[in-house]
């Protein structure tokens, strides 16, 4: 079994009323980060995603700018 690290957030029980107010602290933090770091944030998920993309086709994060199709 692959015991990965993971973010985790423990509450208590809450109320209605708390539920709520916790999920528009959070909106409110995620709307922060995201217009202090969008771009940055959106390149790295899209490098990420092409990484990912390439593991899947067999082709490492070495060789990444080699055309596969290219003739040597």
């Amino acid at each position: 079994m692959n015991r990965r690290r993971h973010a985790q957030l423990h509450l208590p029980p809450l109320s209605p009323h708390e539920a709520l107010t916790v999920v528009a602290i959070l909106e409110r933090a995620i709307a922060a980060i995201v217009r202090a770091h969008g771009a940055e944030m959106h390149r790295h998920l899209d490098l990420s995603r092409q990484e990912a993309r390439a593991r899947r086709h067999g082709v490492s994060i070495y060789n990444l700018l080699v055309d596969p199709d290219a003739e040597f």
